[in-house]
């Protein structure tokens, strides 16, 4: 019996025959090449999700029409040159028993024209509230040519082999344009009242119904709610899923927002588990076809439930299976503690804007075949040192690579600086990834030891055939006028000794560090004060994260001081200057809190190159590491070996 007994139940959507109700939503991920054709690497990405167990994969968003296309890692198949690189994915999928759905969809307005070299369209001449684009609204005659692109895409895909087709209506692209009263002011009869608004959506499903067979599936993704003042509401949103449904939707997918309520799209660790899972359950009611509900669900447990419950009949994982292709084999089989855990972090939105993703927890994406297909390594005695991400990461790929590795930290406890980052509110994802790094390493080929300082002596004695040196960086405090004789806190030392602080807190630097600090002194009743030198709070946060946190510092009355430059610094005051002002003093301070510098910490490494054959510098010590870049790194670094 299965450990979630209606998770891995049964399903069917039309012709389709799917083994349990887990579902890949789309999600971009720029494994395509530039012109938006299928490389190995996206099939290699989409295999490794079905080979964990997945019910369905959706592959990303494909575009129907050049000017629809959103950027340069979008896959196409507005012409036929296209369907072999889809008949390919979709035959390797269905070599390991899978089901591929692939999503079609046009960008509308959020198309740029920097991009696609062609001019945006949308339903009405209103600009794009993301990218401010005013697009040229689209004429009737437009208007049909795109239905019969749809149509046509639909088609491609099935000839192609997949098993059914998705329709982004959703996310504020370009079906949601029309559906939305806030993008669509049209006066003809694709516009006004919610029956016209739907038209566009309605021709396009029964154009595809005329080209593929009559139980072929054709879902329909929508935002259920905008979540704006002017855009769509769950009620009409009620409406859109029973007119597909007439038109011949075989099942809905039910998401939320638009390009107006971006942070809430993709909603990250401040928002609540299944946050979207209400608008799934309304729109169930009033419908028979099948519901797909999607929006931050992170795990079997949270899933068996909306199930049981009633609320849908599909649940979809997305970035929980770009960071764990097996978690539904890992669910099905009980092994929930191996699983890896998502952060709803964002990185992975944020890295397709760089061409191609990644991901904090999973640094394989893109090379799962690759790595899988590796020859068996020739075990060696591999030493790493520093219990970081970095070492971590490094210890377990080295691990599974048949190496047999030993990790030595120099504190009491693993994790390195990384524990700081699962303090602040809302954090528990990093505690969970952290925990998960850890329980890896208790590993019958890693032995770890705490409280080991690696010095050159010890090494040379443990005589290691390679040394993966993930000893962090080397912390400098910042010099201003006065700072030796201020007593300035660092980072760490505020989050260890809150108990200690008093009531008046001044935080120089608002970067990531600074305003989870600030979010965490808030908490325990601090007044706080942050300066910072750049125009924008939480610089190097992803936009999601940043938009959150912002918003819960000002709610926590926290005084945030932009484009403000500290020059003199002393015990309980700053002297600060804005860009074209006059110094000001400011006074009062119980604490003033400052983060350091890292500077790169190669001594180890170049003390011990002359006696060990293989010496890698990963995280910290090569530079300041996100977490992202650290287990990446300690992880490529065991691949090496």
């Amino acid at each position: 019996m299965s450990n979630f007994p209606k998770l891995f139940s049964p399903f069917k959507i039309g012709s389709m025959d799917i083994k349990n109700r887990i579902v890949m939503p789309a999600m971009e991920t720029h494994l395509c090449d530039e012109e938006g054709f299928v490389t190995d690497e996206i099939i290699s990405y989409y295999c490794e999700r079905i080979i964990g167990g997945v019910g369905y994969v959706t592959v990303e968003n494909t575009a129907i029409d050049p000017a629809g296309r959103l950027n340069d890692g979008m896959l196409c198949i507005h012409e036929d040159k296209f369907t072999p690189g889809f008949k390919k994915l979709c035959d390797e999928v269905h070599k390991f028993d899978g089901k591929i759905v692939v999503q079609l969809s046009h960008g509308g307005r959020e198309a740029l024209k920097y991009y696609t070299g062609l001019e945006s369209v949308g339903p009405s001449a209103l600009p794009s509230p993301l990218t401010k684009q005013t697009p040229r609204e689209l004429s009737v005659d437009e208007i049909q040519d795109l239905v019969s692109k749809f149509a046509d895409g639909a088609k491609r895909i099935h000839e192609a082999g997949a098993d059914g087709i998705e329709i982004h209506m959703a996310h504020g692209y370009l079906v949601n344009q029309f559906l939305s009263p806030e993008a669509n002011h049209r006066k003809d009869e694709y516009g006004g009242n919610v029956e016209k608004r739907t038209r566009f959506a309605v021709e396009i499903v029964k154009a595809i119904r005329e080209k593929v067979p009559e139980d072929f599936p054709v879902i329909c993704r929508i935002s259920a709610d905008e979540y704006t003042e002017t855009g769509i509401k769950i009620e009409e949103g009620k409406t859109h899923a029973q007119t597909l449904e007439k038109a011949g939707a075989s099942a809905i997918h039910v998401s939320a927002c638009n390009s107006s309520s971006p942070f809430y799209n993709i909603p990250t660790y401040y928002l609540d588990e299944g946050c979207f899972t209400h608008l799934a359950e309304a729109v169930k009611k009033v419908v028979n076809v099948p519901i797909i509900t999607v929006g931050r669900i992170l795990g079997p447990e949270f899933a068996e439930k909306i199930l049981e419950q009633g609320k849908a009949d599909l649940v979809a994982f997305g970035r929980v299976l770009i960071g764990e292709p097996f978690m539904p084999e890992k669910a099905r089989a009980g092994l929930l503690d191996e699983i890896r855990p998502c952060l709803s972090c964002n990185k992975c939105i944020n890295s397709i804007m760089d061409r191609m993703l990644i991901c904090t927890v999973n640094p394989d994406i893109g090379k799962e075949t690759k790595i899988r297909n590796l020859p068996k390594a020739k075990p060696k005695k591999v030493l790493v040192v520093g219990g970081g991400p970095a070492g971590l990461s490094a210890a377990d790929t080295a691990a599974r690579r048949g190496h047999h590795v030993t990790l030595w930290e120099k504190e009491a406890e693993l994790g390195g600086n990384f524990r700081f980052a699962t303090l602040p509110p809302f954090k528990d994802p990093m505690k969970n990834l952290l925990q998960h790094l850890i329980n890896k390493s208790y590993n019958e080929n890693i032995t770890v030891i705490t409280e080991k300082e690696a010095t050159v002596d010890a090494i040379k004695e443990f005589a290691p055939d390679a040394v993966i040196a993930a000893v962090g960086s080397n912390e400098v405090k910042l010099e201003l006028p006065g700072s030796k004789d201020a007593d300035i806190m660092d980072i760490k030392e505020a989050f260890l000794e809150v108990d200690k602080m008093g009531d008046n807190i001044m935080i120089v630097g608002a970067g990531p560090e600074g305003c989870e600090l600030a979010d965490f002194l808030s908490a325990a009743g601090k007044k706080i004060t942050m300066i910072e030198m750049k125009r924008i709070i939480g610089m190097g946060l992803v936009a999601h994260p940043r938009y959150h946190i912002v918003e819960r510092l000002k709610k926590a009355g926290v005084n945030m001081v932009i484009s403000t430059k500290v020059i003199e610094i002393g015990k309980g005051y700053l002297v600060v200057q804005k860009r074209k002002g006059e110094p000001e003093k400011l006074e009062g301070f119980d604490h003033i809190i400052m983060s350091t510098l890292n500077k790169p910490n190669n001594e180890l490494a170049d003390a011990i190159n002359d006696f060990v054959k293989e010496v890698h510098v990963v995280g910290d010590a090569l530079s300041g590491r996100t977490a992202l870049e650290a287990i990446s790194e300690g992880s490529d670094a065991a691949l090496k070996l």
